[in-house]
């Protein structure tokens, strides 16, 4: 399993622990006679952070857990932020308007607008989730990276 579907089911099983922590929470609190407003307007955060994430992940669900991916193809450029932590890969692609983002650092030559590459990028149907990349030399179609 890939470093991509990981997050997914990460951010899946977030959602279910916030929910589960903040309804555990409330019943304590329920009992507690010195428990603040502030206390159940931090349990009710908890609960609809928890919920953003399941409303999140669930409609990708059966498409991550059947393995039912499509292919993009298409010219992209690739951004790559050596800054941020942890180091992702941004592929644009031109003609779609589509915007991936992985975990990952692909060794090229150039980075940048200026520097179109070919680009297979494997993702959920509904193109939320993505889960793995290869990148191929625009004019001459040679593999230079693959996440798989």
């Amino acid at each position: 399993m890939n470093e991509e579907v990981l997050f997914y089911y990460g951010i899946l099983a977030g959602g279910f622990v916030l929910i589960t922590l903040s309804v555990l929470i409330f019943f304590f609190l329920r009992h507690d006679s010195e428990a603040r407003i502030k206390h159940y307007v931090g349990t009710l955060l908890m609960l609809l952070c928890g919920v953003g994430l399941i409303v999140y992940t669930v409609p990708s669900l059966k498409y991550v857990f059947f393995q039912d991916y499509v292919t993009i193809k298409g010219t992209c450029t690739v951004e790559y932020d050596d800054q941020s932590k942890p180091r992702t890969i941004d592929l644009y692609y031109d003609e779609t308007g589509d915007y991936f983002s992985f975990l990952d650092r692909a060794e090229l030559g150039a980075y940048g607008p200026d520097v179109p590459y070919t680009c297979h990028v494997t993702a959920t149907k509904d193109h939320a989730f993505p889960i793995a990349y290869r990148i191929y030399d625009v004019k001459t179609d040679r593999l230079l990276y693959s996440s798989e």
